[in-house]
């Protein structure tokens, strides 16, 4: 029981361990079944017959136990309310930050299903144009690294051999070296022009898809004087990085060193350009942002998935559900005992409430209670209702 009573050793509490906890109920229902066997209803002159006379109605021990058995409808899911208050108050304190999470869960989908929608959309609409194989990507930048660094190291190896601390030297070569790879990037402009010319279209043509896209489909109209600009501006870039070069290594290892690295300080720009225009593909890296815009709404998504607040509010909940169905099945079971206790009193003393019903009342209304339709419940704790008859009713309440 869960509250100590003085038919009862003690509380017994989940807490406990299974077997201490099993031993513990075990000795409660031996206590019990030996206060219903010392129960004794005093003999009347005027009991002779076996059958359980008419007159007889419940008896003070029947009211007894009926009483206990009520009792421990409502002792067990207060116990239970007891048991499950912590988890309630840590649901409870949890519920701000979880409705905030479901709020962005539910905004993180509608993202998630966005993103994939408009990366489906492109890829239907848009792949017949891609020209650039898979890996060229990471082939360019691998490739631009690698001019970058080498470029890098004979300005910043010229630098020292002149005379330069080294911490000095390596930001001015690392500069240089930036500034020829750069140099390069205008192939890739030079591509996208050439790409943007292949698939000009007028807009009458379009569909209505590719109208989503026009800018890819307009032939960069009007551009082509900014990009010979730019250009322009490249090949001064390589020219003033070569001749810097050239001087600052014919200073220090003489003439043909200069023009040596000098020499390799020009393709290395011009090599970054060519790197730069097999790599470039507008579409594709269109295709590209999109396909990384769906990653990210799935990686946030899963993210906010796997809040430990909306884990932890779950697990309280679901605890202190777990706690009532508990407490309140064995409530009804603790009932049903008492009955069962009742039930024993009158058969230990036939002589006075007869050994059974008379023939022709094989029913078993004679002495039966009144039970409350599911005794006490809680916090939605399912109940397990008792129907009675009228008759059982009339009889109950009957003296």
């Amino acid at each position: 029981m869960p509250l100590s009573h003085r038919l009862f050793g003690g509380a017994v509490s989940p807490a406990m361990p299974g077997w201490w906890r099993k031993w513990q109920l075990e000795l409660q229902k031996d206590a019990w079944t030996r206060a219903a066997d010392a129960t004794k209803l005093p003999p009347v002159e005027d009991v002779r017959l076996d059958p359980r006379p008419a007159g007889v109605g419940r008896t003070y021990a029947e009211e007894e136990f009926y009483a206990l058995a009520d009792e421990q409808e409502l002792l067990w899911p207060a116990d239970a309310e007891r048991a499950a208050r912590s988890h309630r108050v840590r649901a409870r304190g949890l519920d701000f930050v979880a409705a905030a999470t479901d709020f962005l869960l539910v905004e993180s989908k509608k993202a998630v299903q966005q993103a994939q929608a408009d990366f489906q959309h492109a890829i239907r609409t848009l792949s017949s144009h891609v020209r650039r194989e898979s890996g060229a990507k990471w082939r360019y930048w691998l490739g631009w690294l690698i001019l970058l660094l080498g470029d890098t190291a004979g300005v910043w190896s010229a630098a020292i051999m002149y005379g330069e601390l080294p911490s000095a030297a390596f930001g001015q070569a690392l500069a240089a070296g930036l500034a020829a790879a750069c140099a390069g990037l205008i192939g890739a402009e030079v591509k996208d022009m050439r790409m943007a010319a292949q698939r000009r279209r007028d807009v009458e043509v379009l569909t209505d898809d590719e109208r989503r896209y026009w800018r890819l489909f307009n032939g960069h109209r009007g551009g082509q004087a900014v990009v010979k600009l730019v250009a322009c501006w490249s090949v001064v870039v390589v020219a003033l990085v070569a001749v810097g070069i050239g001087a600052l290594r014919s200073s220090v290892e003489g003439s043909s060193a200069g023009l040596t690295f000098g020499l390799l300080a020009a393709a290395t720009a011009l090599a970054s350009a060519l790197l730069g225009y097999s790599a470039a593909d507008e579409v594709a890296d269109l295709l590209a942002a999109s396909a990384k815009r769906v990653r990210h709404a799935e990686q946030r998504h899963l993210e906010l998935a796997t809040s430990p607040t909306v884990k932890l509010r779950a697990e309280a909940e679901e605890a202190a559900r777990s706690l009532h169905v508990e407490y309140q099945l064995r409530g009804h079971a603790a009932g049903k005992r008492m009955e069962s206790l009742a039930w024993r009193t009158q058969w230990r003393n036939p002589q006075v409430a007869g050994h059974g019903y008379p023939l022709g009342d094989q029913s078993g209304q004679i002495g039966r209670r009144v039970r409350r339709a599911g005794g006490a419940t809680a916090h939605g704790a399912t109940s397990v209702p008792v129907v009675w008859s009228s008759q059982q009713r009339t009889n109950h309440t009957s003296p």
